[in-house]
């Protein structure tokens, strides 16, 4: 007796090595400080906070909870948000917790604004849980964002009941409620289900009830949350979707695991409990060392999840349910059970349970060295498969180069073929007639254009690249833009003689007429790249240049009956140096980069493009960019070419070592009546500025054989402070127009110089 008695006193030494009493007094030394947005006893938080906090004791020995709660459901925190930034800041100060969670979006918010206004906050981790809005966060923060899957929850309906005509998505006006709202809107610009969606939230209370327990029975309910109605009045997840069971006598689907059980069919699920798990991994993580920078932010699980009780109501076919659907409430097969056999897995559980205890105590260091093992493991595989992953982007990128610059030679040399040829065709012919010379001038012209559309593509992508491409906007009429847009894709059709393929334009003249702020150029750049490239890979039928506003988002598609795109090469198209046909030998040409830098432009003026197409059938190029509507009053920017010259009789000093690049200058400006003056170094300007000759436009080449353009321009501004000076430069860069127009240039001309924009720019310096 007494031997076994010693036994189970090992036993519980080993299994407690931790218990409260005289071991368990030392100080916890892991404080986390948990802010949730919402107030303790909702469903979602308290399923949040439980995974977290069970998650976390299970794995680490010493932790210490402090919770707050904003109680954001309830009542409007902007109001009061300077006191409740302070005293965050001041329970911060108290606690000095090692790592702050925080629940939805509220506090996430919140963190984010104190991260960055008090350093201590801004360098400890933070770990979120339960944030519907994805979005680019600070270094010192990770977690787990909370992505309802809305597509998944119409398709369900769609695959369980067929003969719906309409689904209601019930939301509210709370924060959670407006992403929400955002999410449906953004999923029915790419998705076309079955039915209508109709959004059933900005009500009171008594309007929801009366609306759905008068609904058909083809209509279906997809249920998010009404924590508050019109009237602000606040209602538990529980009290609404009781109501909505009482009084529905449709099918009702949801999206959050604790609605099941209450009344709703199912749908694709998201468990709080499971996202506060996966959160408290994260966590673990940080305070063993791991840095934020390494544990980038992951969307959380999601299940589908149906009620049995609520198929069997509604008279759902099982045979419309996949076998990867978890059903619960199934109910329960009762086997008649022996009395003796009940006494002998008693004991026999007993003494597993004991045996468990002694393994347990005996095997807890180990087991803790083994997961510090695992994990670090984990981290070397991850890190592996990382420089793997950079061997071999690495290896595909000096492919694709390779493939770019051999495709870049063919561009280039197929229009200097003609250029130069031409060229010494008109030079040493003196037989050829004016048509002939006319003629291959018009060649040499042609492929000078595209030689410069292939160098601006290439200028274009590097400012890309380098985070340089700069977003002018100013006010513009949407139909003017567009009609421009339809007359020049009219004429490249004119052409490249594809008149049997027909142009159409699709708008509503409410859409025309609208004035909007946004960058002109940059838009008129992306819409001919798209029609460019339907005229190009189109033989026949037709192309439909269309636009319309989806609230503050500008939508424009270019559709064709050309060759179509494979599904697998829909990406790939808006990659540089890529194309579907890579050969050299290949129908079309081009230089591969042109939707590449649509796809830039488009995402620099924050928005986004796509394409759906099918070989064969054509292709849909689509994209979308924020704009403001423009204010009444505002004037739409226009540039009006000048009536008559402002040159005549004005002195113009062109300041140009470049004798060929000097005499063009001087043929355009013939027949302007200015008198031009020429110096080719800085030398030559300092002599004609000591001769006090009254200098009224400067044209400066930036490099000079003996000074910078730049000190010139600052000797002509600090002699002649009248003087209006321009550079005049092969420098296309964004930064390079900035750098002119710091070191005292009034204005920054890109070479090759057009004539008609010369002249204008200089008309308008002038006026």
């Amino acid at each position: 007796m007494l031997r076994i008695v010693l036994l189970l006193f090992i036993a519980l030494f080993f299994a407690f090595p931790e218990s409260k009493g005289a071991y368990s007094l030392a100080k916890h030394e892991e404080k986390i400080l948990v802010v949730n947005s919402y107030h303790r006893g909702l469903s979602w938080t308290d399923s949040l906070n439980k995974g977290f906090t069970e998650s976390l004791e299970s794995s680490l020995n010493d932790v210490e909870f402090y919770f707050e709660n904003l109680d954001a459901k309830r009542q409007n925190i902007n109001l009061i948000l300077p006191e409740i930034k302070s005293y965050l800041a001041a329970r911060f100060a108290l606690i000095k917790p090692k790592l702050i969670a925080v629940t939805d979006d509220d506090a996430m918010r919140i963190l984010e604004i104190l991260s960055k206004e008090i350093p201590e906050i801004g360098r400890t981790p933070v770990v979120f849980m339960g944030v519907n809005e994805i979005r680019v966060v600070p270094e010192n923060f990770t977690g787990i964002f909370e992505v309802v899957d809305i597509r998944a929850n119409f398709e369900l309906i769609k695959q369980l009941m067929p003969s719906t005509q309409k689904v209601y998505c019930v939301i509210d006006n709370t924060t959670t409620g407006r992403v929400m709202g955002k999410r449906i809107d953004s999923t029915m610009l790419t998705y076309n289900p079955p039915f209508e969606v109709s959004l059933l939230g900005d009500c009171s209370y008594k309007e929801l009830i009366d609306t759905l327990s008068q609904i058909s029975n083809s209509e279906a309910v997809l249920f998010f949350l009404f924590n508050q109605d019109r009237f602000g009045r606040f209602f538990t997840y529980e009290e609404i979707l009781d109501s909505i069971y009482k009084y529905s006598k449709i099918p009702v689907f949801g999206t959050w695991s604790f609605y099941l059980g209450r009344g709703i069919v199912g749908g694709n699920i998201i468990s709080g409990y499971h996202h506060g798990k996966r959160a408290a991994q994260l966590a673990a993580m940080l305070l063993q060392g791991v840095s934020t920078q390494s544990l980038d932010p992951t969307e959380g699980p999601r299940k589908t999840m149906l009620d049995y009780k609520q198929l069997k109501r509604f008279k759902v076919d099982r045979n419309l349910i996949t076998k990867d659907v978890i059903i619960v409430n199934k109910p329960s097969a009762r086997l008649p059970i022996h009395k003796g056999a009940v006494i002998s897995i008693s004991v026999v559980f007993i003494l597993v349970i004991i045996v468990a205890i002694l393994l347990f105590g005996l095997s807890r260091s180990r087991l803790k060295n083994l997961r510090l093992q695992r994990y670090y493991n984990q981290i070397l595989e991850q890190k592996n498969a990382e420089v793997e992953e950079s061997l071999r982007r690495a290896e595909e990128a000096n492919e694709l180069k390779s493939a770019f610059l051999a495709n870049m030679s063919h561009e280039i040399r197929t229009p200097m073929n003609s250029i130069v040829g031409f060229s010494k065709l008109v030079r040493e012919n003196p037989g050829l007639t004016p048509e002939e010379i006319s003629g291959f001038l018009d060649i040499i012209s042609d492929n000078s254009q595209k030689l410069m559309r292939l160098i601006n593509d290439i200028i274009d992508i590097s400012k890309i690249d380098s985070h340089q491409l700069t977003i002018y906007k100013r006010p513009v009429q949407l139909g003017s833009l567009f009609s421009n847009c339809f007359r020049a894709a009219e004429v490249e059709l004119d052409r490249v003689g594809k008149n049997n393929i027909s142009m159409e334009m699709s708008f509503t003249p409410h859409d025309a007429a609208l004035e909007v702020l946004t960058d002109p150029d940059r838009l008129h750049q992306v819409v001919m790249n798209l029609l460019n490239n339907a005229i190009k890979f189109t033989q026949s039928g037709r192309i439909v240049l269309g636009y319309a506003m989806v609230q503050d988002l500008l939508r424009v598609w270019v559709e064709d009956t050309g060759i179509g795109i494979d599904q697998q090469h829909h990406d790939a198209v808006f990659e540089r140096f890529r194309q579907v046909d890579g050969s050299l030998n290949r129908e079309y040409g081009g230089s591969g980069l042109g939707l590449s830098i649509c796809k830039g432009i488009v995402e620099s003026m924050g928005g986004r493009i796509g394409v759906s197409s099918i070989p064969g059938k054509g292709s849909n190029f689509w994209f979308e960019v924020p704009v403001t509507i423009a204010k009444p009053g505002e004037p739409v920017t226009a540039q009006v070419k000048p009536t008559q010259s402002k040159l005549k009789n004005k002195v113009l000093l062109i300041v140009e070592d470049n004798q060929h690049s000097a005499l063009l200058l001087k043929e355009m400006l013939k027949g302007t009546g200015a008198v031009l003056l020429h110096a080719s170094n800085g030398m030559e300007v300092s002599t004609i500025l000591n001769d006090k000759v009254k200098i009224d436009v400067a044209l400066v080449d930036i490099y000079l054989p003996d000074t910078s353009g730049y000190d010139v321009v600052s000797k002509i501004k600090k002699a002649q402070p009248h003087a209006k000076v321009v550079a005049q430069t092969a420098n296309a860069m964004d930064s390079d127009r900035d750098k002119s127009l710091k070191a005292g240039c009034d204005e920054h001309i890109i070479k090759p110089i057009d004539r008609e924009r010369l002249l204008e720019l200089l008309n308008r310096l002038l006026s």
